[in-house]
C-alpha cells in the first residue's frame, strides 16, 4: 500500500511554506488584491526561502523540484491567499516548462534570471487553458505547423498569468492534424511576433492578485528555436500536469482556509443561547467540507507521486486531470459553504471569506 506521509525533509519545508503564508499571504491578501499584483517585497522575501526556485543547482536554484514536495508547498500558499499562490504559481510555470521540456541551451538561456538572490528579474507564464476551454489536455486546440525554418501558431489563451510581461512566455499548443497527447508541445512566443494579440484582463471576479492576460495567434510565425523539445514529448506532458496539481494544491489550500476560518466563527457565533456549531445544519456542512478536502488531498498526493516516480503519460493525465477538478470543485464548494455559514458576516470585506469565494470561482 502506498504511504502518503511526509518525509522529515518534507515536513520542515511544509512548516516553512505554513510560516510563510499565515505571517506574510494571508495578511498582504486585500493589499495585493486593491494592488493588483504582489508586493515587490513579497516577492523577495519568498526568493530567499528557495521555495519559488526548483530549478538545478547548476543553474543558481535550490535544486530540481519534486511534485509531492510542491503539491504541500502549493496547498500551504493557498491556505494563505489563493489569489498570491496563482501569482506565484503562474510566473514560476514559465521557466519550470524550460527546464522539464526544453534543451539546455534553453536551459541556460530562460532559468538563470530566476534564481538571483534579490528576487526573479524576470516574470515566466504559461498559456494553458483557451477561451473555449478549461485546465485539460484534452482541450487544446492552439494549432501548430511546422513551416521552413520554423513554426505557425494560431489559436486563444486564456487566464495567462502575467501574459502580457513574460519572459519565457510558454504557450502550449497541438501539432496540427494530431490528438490526444501525441502532438502536444510548448513553444517560447516572444512578446512581439506579427500576428500576437496580448490584452489584460480587467474588471475580473477574482485571482485579481495574480495579473492575467488573453492572448490570440494568428499564424505567428515562432523560430524553430524556440520549440520546446519536440512535439509529444514526455517533458510538455510533464510540464501541463505539473501545472494541474499546484493548481490542485492552491485549490487544496483555499478549501482549508474556508473550513478553518468557519469553523472558528462557528465556535463563537452564538444564536439562541449557544454557538451554531452545535445546530446541525452547520455542522454538517463542516464535517463535509472536511471529509471532501481529504478526499481531494489524497486525489492530489496520488498524482504527485506518479509524476515523481516517472509514470506513464497516460497516468499522469489521468491522475493530475482528477485531482485538479475535484480540488477545484471543493475550492468552489468551500468557499461558498463558508460565506453561508457566517451569514451576512461572510460578505464583508472585514473578513476574507469572500474573497477567497471570487478566487475559487475564477480558477476553473
Amino acid at each position: 500500500m502506498l504511504n502518503f506521509a511526509p518525509t522529515e525533509e518534507q515536513e520542515e519545508i511544509r512548516r516553512l511554506a505554513r510560516s510563510l503564508a499565515l505571517d506574510e499571504l494571508r495578511p498582504r491578501g486585500r493589499e495585493a488584491e486593491q494592488r493588483g499584483d504582489m508586493p515587490p517585497e513579497l516577492a523577495r522575501t519568498l526568493a530567499q526561502t528557495g521555495l519559488t526556485t526548483p530549478f538545478p543547482e547548476d543553474l543558481g536554484g535550490s535544486g530540481s523540484i519534486e511534485a509531492v514536495t510542491y503539491a504541500l508547498i502549493a496547498e500551504e500558499l493557498g491556505f494563505g491567499d489563493s489569489g498570491l499562490a496563482t501569482n506565484i504559481i503562474g510566473s514560476m510555470m514559465g521557466p519550470l516548462a524550460v527546464m522539464l521540456a526544453g534543451d539546455r541551451s534553453q536551459q541556460e538561456r530562460y532559468i538563470p534570471p530566476f534564481c538571483t538572490d534579490d528576487g526573479p528579474n524576470e516574470l515566466g507564464s504559461f498559456a494553458f487553458a483557451e477561451r473555449t476551454g478549461g485546465y485539460t489536455l484534452d482541450e487544446v486546440t492552439a494549432a501548430v505547423r511546422a513551416t521552413g525554418d520554423g513554426y505557425s501558431l494560431s489559436g486563444t489563451k486564456r487566464d495567462v498569468i502575467y501574459g502580457s510581461q513574460s519572459t519565457p512566455r510558454v504557450v502550449l499548443a497541438r501539432l496540427e492534424g494530431t490528438s490526444g497527447s501525441e502532438g502536444l508541445c510548448a513553444l517560447v512566443v516572444p512578446a512581439i511576433l506579427e500576428g500576437l494579440h496580448i490584452s489584460d484582463d480587467a474588471q475580473k471576479l477574482g485571482l485579481i492578485a495574480a495579473p492575467s492576460a488573453s492572448l490570440r495567434l494568428e499564424q505567428v510565425q515562432v523560430p524553430g528555436e524556440e520549440m520546446l523539445g519536440q512535439p509529444g514529448d514526455s517533458g510538455v506532458i510533464r510540464a501541463a500536469t505539473l501545472y494541474q496539481m499546484l493548481r490542485a494544491g492552491v485549490a487544496c489550500g483555499a478549501a482549508r482556509a474556508a473550513l478553518e476560518y468557519a469553523s472558528a466563527y462557528a465556535k463563537e457565533r452564538i444564536a439562541f443561547g449557544r454557538p451554531i456549531v452545535s445546530y446541525q445544519g452547520i455542522a454538517f456542512m463542516i464535517s463535509e467540507m472536511a471529509m471532501k478536502l481529504d478526499a481531494a488531498r489524497l486525489l492530489l498526493w496520488r498524482a504527485a507521486a506518479s509524476w515523481d516516480q516517472q509514470a506513464e503519460p497516460e497516468t499522469l493525465v489521468q491522475e493530475a486531470g482528477a485531482a485538479q477538478r475535484q480540488a477545484v470543485k471543493l475550492a468552489k464548494s468551500a468557499t461558498i459553504d463558508a460565506v453561508q455559514i457566517m451569514g451576512g458576516a461572510g460578505f464583508m470585506q472585514d473578513h476574507p471569506a469572500e474573497m477567497w469565494m471570487r478566487n475559487a470561482a475564477a480558477m476553473d
